[in-house]
Formats: C-alpha cells, sequence, structure tokens
C-alpha cells in the first residue's frame, strides 16, 4: 500500500508492523527469533500509540492494527479487551466507509484517493472486522455489530478475489453478495471466509442459546431432521455455502500439500476447518455427553426428544460427527507435516474440538459402531497441535484442562459406569459449558466437583493421569490402551512443554495487501 511508505502515515505503518510482530513473534524460528525484542514490548508499543490513534480521522491502517491486537488479547485470554479493541475497528472502519459513500461531507475529511485498489484494501478490511466480530462474539451471550443484513445495507464491496486484486478489477466492487456465477475457487477463497465465518457464528448462537433444550425444541416438530427447524435450516445454509465452492477445495478429496505448494494452504485449511467445526457442533448437540457402556447412536436423554427419528437417522448423525472430528485432525496433522501449520485461535479451538470427540469415541466406541479405529491416534495428533499452541498462546492452557478433566470423567466412567449411572449433560453443567467454548474460562475446579459429586465410589479412583483399572468397552472388549496411557503420557508433556513453533504464520491473509517494505525502520525509536 502506498500510504505505507507515505510519511504522512509513517507512525501509523510502524504500528501496524509492531502488531503484527506482537502475534508472530513466539512462532519464530530461532535464527529469525534472535533479533526480535520479546513480544510484549512490540503489543505495548502498539497499544500505547493506539490510543493516540483512534481518536483522529480514520485510517484503514489503524483499523488493521486494531483487528491484529484483538487476536493478540484474544490469544493471551484478555477477552474483555479483545472484545473492545474489535468494536472500536468496527467504528472507525464504519466511519471511513461512510466518509466514503455520504452523498454530502460529514465531519470527517473525505478519505483519499479514490482508486479501485484503495477501495479494495478497504473493503477486504471491511470484511476483515466483520470476520473478527463474528470469533470474538462466538459464544459470549453479546450480539455481533456487524451482521450479513448489516454489510448488505452498507453496501460493503464483496472481496476482490487474489488474481483480481493482483491485476486490477474491471470496475470497483459495488456489490455485498458474489458477482460472480458458479463455484468460487481458491483464488476467492477470502469471500469464501466471509459466508463460512457467517454460518459458524450461527451454529456457535445456536448452541449457547441452550441448543436442543431450549424452550420447545423437544417438541415433535422441532426435532432435527425436520424441515424448517432451527437445525435444519443452520445445514441447509453450511450445505449450500459448500455447496459454492469448487470441488478443488474440499477436502480429504483433496490434499493440503498441493495447496500449501501454490501458495493457498492457510486458505484451503481454514474452507475446511469452518465446514468440519460446523458440521461437528450441529451434531454433537443431539449426543449425550456421557453415553452407556452398551449405548449406540440414539437421540438425547436430558430431555428425550417428543417424537422418533427416521430410521438410520442417528447412525448417519454418527458418521457425520465422528467423521469431522477425523478430519479436522488428519487436516491439521497434514498441514504440520508440510510446514503449514497454523496459530490462532480459531484453528486452536478447531483442535480443541476434534480432540474432546475422538476422546469421547476412543471411549465409546459404540457411539459410531465401531467405525473409528484410529480415534487414539487423531486424539494424539490434535494434543500434540494443542501442545505447539499452548507455547505460543496463553488460550490452549485452558482447553488442555478442560481435555484433562473430560478424560478424568471418560476413564472414570469406562472403569465402572454404574457410578455414574442415569447422570447426564445436566450433571456437568460446567464441563459442558467447556466443552464449547471458544473464549474458554478455567472452570477446572467446577469440573472436579461436578465428576466427584454425580458418582458413588466403590473402589479407588483413577486420577486424570491414572490409567483405568477394569474397563471395558460397549462390545465387552478392552478400550484402546493408548486412550488411557496417552492422555497420561501426553497431558503431563503438554502441561510442562514449551516448544517454539517453527511455522511464521499467515493469519492475518485477510490483510494480505499490506506492503511491509520500508517499515522497520526504527519501528522503536519513534
Amino acid at each position: 500500500m502506498r500510504d505505507l511508505v507515505d510519511p504522512r502515515s509513517q507512525k501509523e505503518s510502524q504500528v501496524l508492523l509492531a502488531a503484527a510482530l506482537a502475534v508472530t513473534r513466539d512462532q519464530l524460528r530461532d535464527h529469525e527469533d534472535r533479533i526480535l525484542l520479546p513480544r510484549d514490548i512490540y503489543a505495548s508499543y502498539a497499544k500505547e500509540h493506539l490510543s493516540e490513534f483512534i481518536l483522529q480521522p480514520p485510517k484503514v491502517q489503524v483499523v488493521q492494527t486494531l483487528l491484529i491486537i484483538t487476536l493478540h488479547e484474544w490469544g493471551s485470554r484478555d477477552f474483555h479487551r479483545a472484545w473492545i479493541y474489535c468494536g472500536i475497528a468496527i467504528r472507525i472502519m464504519q466511519a471511513l466507509h461512510s466518509a466514503r459513500v455520504a452523498p454530502y461531507p460529514l465531519d470527517i475529511p473525505s478519505p483519499a484517493p479514490n482508486d479501485p485498489l484503495t477501495l479494495a484494501v478497504e473493503s477486504r478490511t471491511y470484511w476483515a472486522c466483520f470476520i473478527m466480530d463474528c470469533t470474538v462474539n462466538a459464544g459470549t451471550y453479546n450480539p455481533r455489530m456487524l451482521p450479513r443484513t448489516e454489510m448488505r445495507k452498507l453496501r460493503v464491496g464483496r472481496p476482490l478475489s487474489a488474481v483480481e486484486f493482483a491485476f486490477g478489477p474491471a470496475a470497483p466492487p459495488a456489490a455485498a453478495e458474489p458477482s460472480v456465477s458458479g463455484p468460487l475457487d481458491i483464488t476467492q477463497s477470502f469471500e469464501i471466509m466471509v459466508g463460512g465465518f457467517d454460518v459458524w457464528a450461527q451454529v456457535m448462537a445456536f448452541v449457547f442459546n441452550d441448543g436442543r433444550r431450549a424452550e420447545g425444541m423437544c417438541r415433535a416438530e422441532n426435532c432435527p431432521w425436520v424441515e424448517g427447524t432451527v437445525w435444519a435450516e443452520l445445514r441447509r445454509s453450511l450445505e449450500e455455502w459448500r455447496a459454492g465452492q469448487h470441488r478443488r477445495l474440499l477436502y480429504p478429496e483433496n490434499s493440503a500439500a498441493v495447496h500449501i505448494s501454490l501458495g493457498y494452504g492457510e486458505s484451503f485449511t481454514y474452507l475446511n476447518l469452518l465446514y468440519y467445526v460446523s458440521t461437528l457442533m450441529l451434531h454433537r448437540e443431539y449426543f449425550p455427553l456421557l453415553p452407556e457402556q452398551d449405548q449406540i447412536p440414539r437421540g438425547p436423554v436430558d430431555p428425550c426428544l417428543q417424537a422418533e427419528a427416521p430410521a438410520g437417522w442417528w447412525d448417519e448423525s454418527a458418521r457425520e460427527l465422528f467423521g469431522a472430528a477425523e478430519k479436522i485432525a488428519r487436516l491439521l496433522h497434514e498441514t504440520a507435516e508440510c510446514g503449514g501449520l497454523l496459530m490462532t485461535p480459531f484453528v486452536g479451538f478447531c483442535a480443541f474440538t476434534a480432540c474432546c470427540m475422538n476422546l469421547y469415541v476412543s471411549f465409546f466406541p459404540r457411539m459410531n459402531l465401531g467405525r473409528s479405529p484410529d480415534a487414539a491416534k487423531l486424539m494424539n495428533w490434535t494434543l500434540d497441535y494443542l501442545k505447539e499452541f499452548q507455547s505460543v498462546w496463553k488460550l490452549g492452557s485452558g482447553w488442555i484442562k478442560t481435555i484433562q478433566n473430560t478424560s478424568l470423567l471418560y476413564e472414570r466412567a469406562a472403569a465402572n459406569r454404574s457410578r455414574y449411572r442415569g447422570k447426564s449433560r445436566s450433571d456437568f453443567n460446567h464441563l459442558h459449558q467447556s466443552l464449547h467454548e471458544f473464549r474458554n474460562v478455567d472452570r477446572s475446579d467446577q469440573h472436579l466437583q461436578e465428576i466427584n459429586s454425580a458418582e458413588t465410589p466403590t473402589e479407588p479412583l483413577p486420577t486424570p493421569t491414572d490409567p483405568p483399572t477394569t474397563s471395558t468397552t460397549a462390545g465387552g472388549e478392552q478400550p484402546p490402551a493408548d486412550a488411557s496411557a496417552l492422555l497420561g503420557q501426553m497431558l503431563a508433556e503438554v502441561s510442562s512443554g514449551t516448544d517454539e513453533q517453527v511455522v511464521w504464520p499467515n493469519w492475518w491473509s485477510m490483510l494480505e495487501d499490506v506492503d511491509m517494505t520500508g517499515s522497520f525502520g526504527g519501528v522503536m525509536n519513534a
């Protein structure tokens, strides 16, 4: 961007660079790491100057910096600050957009220049605000500031494709809806991501507003297999979004390695994670938190649905649920092997969610009719990822504790299910809440209190790192030996591990048009 080398914007450019270093500093290789200051210095520098910029005439670099700092604060578990920074970014972007489109002058100077490239950068940044708004409000019970309907009203131009951005658009992007026909390809991945985060945010809102336990949701007319219900409409929106993508974007039909070799590995990963984590969360809502030993897929018991599902519906739901968990784990493992591992809160949440479901089916294999033979290995892979994630972001420690406490519950139940006979999701409300949380509040004490209070001990209880003693699976066979052994070994290792992630992330490709040329000089001397 021209503004980054413009003396009038040099200060904003330096602050933008400092924010970028604050989120990437701890993910660099050793030889790159040695020439940089600690990440907190970059973050403090950026936040100090942002307090000066936010009340000045709006600039797109300030919005971009605020979005990056939002990510930093979220990963650092300062959720309130992240929410506030995101809100400020949106307000500044709204002011910038209003000054651009208002038919009469406003109280701020009109932004300049007005060329197609500048408009494209502003449009992409506005949609970056939309995506960040989807994430920071996911599961917080707060309304989104930028729902999709509002973006349509504001007539924010659609994000340009990579090709359009490189060679210039034929015309300024004037419509918020796609202007192309046919499936969108990888060069239009940012536009696809916008739709995916919108659907995922709606799924999260459904789950956090009591989901199937909301008033009236158990009635026959509101069951998930009935057309027009909340669940069915969310599923339809998700599948329509998926159907609008080119076949080469679909995993596992296409490998991450190919897309990484072309420079689109991050986009490919995000698109598929969005689809599979949304699928997982929709189906998980109707599965029991703690199944019986001999239970096969069927509906919830707390409370029961007031209608019988069509034949085979629960079996297919289980296939999609645990299949999604498997694909998330395999995709993250494949990207890691190719050197394209992503370290962002959303990707961490996907790994955590997949790990929990692979843990579940490791102890209760009949809940997927024995179709998850690699569950323990897949759980191992996602724990490997979370170990790396925890070394970069504090956010990971809460997810690790939740996995550890969930493992404790499943180990005890597998050892002797009679201890928890008749217990259901309502007996583990805090643990259930933590299994769904993107912002992840540490509720370990409440988890352990629920687990201990819900049972009637009949023999010494295993601890989170003890292997189960007499556990058997629903089919009478011994559970996967590596499930409990893995957790004992891996969770202890994860708790103390501090290995550095060695990949420079491209998490902020939503701002990939920013050119840092000339910005390093004097970054900390201004």
